[in-house]
This record gives C-alpha cells, structure tokens and sequence, in this order.
C-alpha cells in the first residue's frame, strides 16, 4: 500500500468538503495515514510511534491530529469520511469535550440485562420507523420508553448516552460527510446503519451500535426541527432530550435473552481456551491502563481485547499488539494476560 499517494487522493477529496455544513464551528484538521511498518503525515514519512494506535485522534507534536490504521484498499472517498470523523474527535478534545465515559469501568459495570436490552431493541424499531417516516407521537413514544430506562438502568443509559455523544456525533459527521461526497455511498451507509440498529444480535456489545444509533437519532431530531446543543455541555444530547418527558413503561414484544446467552458463551469459550494455552504475556500484577474498548468484553473476571493491551504504570506504560484475554480481579488492576 503507497501511504503516500493514498494521503494526497484523501486530501484532494476532502477538499471537496464543506465542513461548516457538518457541524458549527467544525473545521479540518491535519491527518495522517500510517501501516505496521510506517507513517505519512503532512506531507511526509515521519517515523511511526507507538502514539500511533488505531483510528482516532491523537495530540502529536503539540496539536490534535486524525490517524488512520491503513490494513487494506480502501474506497477513497469512504477512507475521506472515516478520517472526517476521526477529525471530529480532535474537534471535541480541542474543545475540551467532558462527556467521554470511562470506557475501563464501563466494562465492569455496565449490565446486559434482557429487562434493559429488549426495551432498546423496541426503541429501535421505532427509530428505523422515523427515519423513513418522522410521526411526532412514535417519537414521544421513543423518548417515553428511553426516559423509562433512564430511570430503571441509570448506569447503562447513561454510558450508552455518552457514546451516543461522542461516537454518534462524530458518525453523524461522517454520514453527511458522504452525502456531500457521494449521494450513492450516502445511501448505502444510511441503509446498513438502520439495519444494524434492529437486528437483535447486534445490541453487544452496545458500544458499536451506540455509534449508529447516535447518528440515526441526530439525523430525525435534525431533518425534523428537534433542536439540541451543537456545543459542549456536560450533558450529552440523548439526556438533555429527555428533561421534560415522562417514562412509559414499554412491554416489548421482542426478547434479547438468547442473544446474551450466545454472547457471554462465546466469551466464555475464548476465555477458557486461553487459559487452557497459557500462554502468558505476564502473571505480574499491575495496573490496566487500556484495552481496544471498541468491542471489548468482559466476563467473569475476564477481558477479551483485540489487537492491543495497555498495562504497567503510567509512568512506564507498556504495549502489547495481538489478541488477548486479561485476568482482572479488581477495575483497571490485572493479574495476568494471556496471548490469545
């Protein structure tokens, strides 16, 4: 893969893009493109740190930064939407964005609870009748069975509506990034989003579909005139909306239990293979400093990360790159990590 020539078809492309349409204030930030073995960022090859770690934002060199994790061909246009939204984080820390849950403790905390999970998916449905339709009562309907759970799992709606906020947005910003580029892979993504919302067994974990989610419900409460705030409060949008609503308990016609069953087995057999390896990155305990949170799980005293784990002090952090299953008897401690 030329990270080079790929670099300047992505800046050629976003040149095309009217930013001040996808969000107030929002403007382009520089980028780079980077592989196992190198970085092109600005311009030029610079030497890859181990800064450099999945899509994201990142403060490099004193400034907030997109990075992109170049694995395969990508669509150029489609890769100009990704670093767009990668671009929108950078947005939210230069603006001191506070609403970013805390992902490590998320893990242990948040339930997946069939008596929370079926009211989302009835929600759901809901929202894929908005967009292709918008009905003022099917959206006080929604709001209705989202105040419930509010109230009924406190823990669980609010860390969804974190990433509703952080995630949604910035998947918001990419979806109408698209429209701008290309009406045809607008659709598409439209499309897969309000499919991936309704299908049960994507509910975990929730985090991933919290991004489409997110986005979906900005784009009926924006093409409808549901106002929100564009800006930096500490109450993410999904909370503020809900102020004056009152719950309706929802008696759903949907059931998620075989979904969390299936979920928690397969973790469970990642788990005991691992151990039954043993092989052991290290059985020195130590804090956990990160984990790939985009589909993380946890189970029994157990995290499964993919490509990456953080660990050691903050003052000596270390990296692992691969697939890992870490034993943790406590939030953010660990005892051992296993190399999957």
């Amino acid at each position: 893969m030329n990270l080079e020539a790929l670099y300047y078809e992505v800046k050629q492309t976003m040149e095309r893009v009217d930013f001040s349409k996808l969000w107030p204030g929002f403007v382009p930030l520089k980028f780079a493109l980077y592989s196992d073995s190198e970085c092109f960022f600005d311009g030029q090859y610079v030497e890859k740190t181990d800064a450099f770690l999945g899509n994201t934002a990142i403060l490099y060199n004193g400034e907030w930064i997109a990075i992109w994790y170049v694995q395969e061909a990508m669509d150029p246009i489609v890769l100009t939407s990704k670093m767009v939204h990668e671009m929108f984080h950078g947005f939210q820390q230069i603006h001191n964005e506070s609403r970013f849950p805390d992902e490590l403790e998320a893990l242990y905390q948040y339930r997946y609870d069939a008596g929370n999970l079926d009211v989302k998916l009835t929600e759901n449905q809901l929202l894929y009748r908005l967009t292709e339709q918008f009905d003022a009562d099917a959206f006080e309907e929604f709001c209705q069975f989202r105040k419930y759970r509010s109230n009924a799992f406190g823990y669980e709606y609010h860390y969804e509506a974190s990433i509703e906020q952080i995630e949604g947005t910035a998947n918001f910003v990419e979806l109408n990034c698209l429209k701008q580029l290309s009406e045809e892979r607008f659709r598409n993504k439209l499309s897969y989003m309000k499919e991936n919302i309704i299908n049960p067994n994507n509910l975990l974990p929730v985090r991933i579909v919290s991004y489409d989610i997110g986005a979906l419900l900005l784009l009926v409460m924006n093409e409808n005139g549901i106002a929100f705030d564009y800006g930096f409060s500490p109450i993410a949008f999904s909370e503020a909306m809900l102020d004056d609503v009152e719950e309706k308990v929802c008696v759903p016609k949907v059931s998620t239990g075989e979904q969390i069953a299936d979920y928690y087995a397969k973790a469970g057999e990642i788990i005991d293979r691992a151990i039954s390896e043993n092989n052991l990155v290290t059985d020195a305990e130590s804090d956990l400093l990160g984990v790939n949170v985009y589909n993380a799980v946890y189970y029994k005293d157990h995290i499964i990360s993919q490509y990456c784990v953080l660990y050691g002090s903050a003052d000596e952090p270390k990296v692992e790159y691969g697939n890992f299953v870490i034993e943790t008897k406590e939030c953010k401690k660990l005892t051992k990590i296993y190399r999957m």
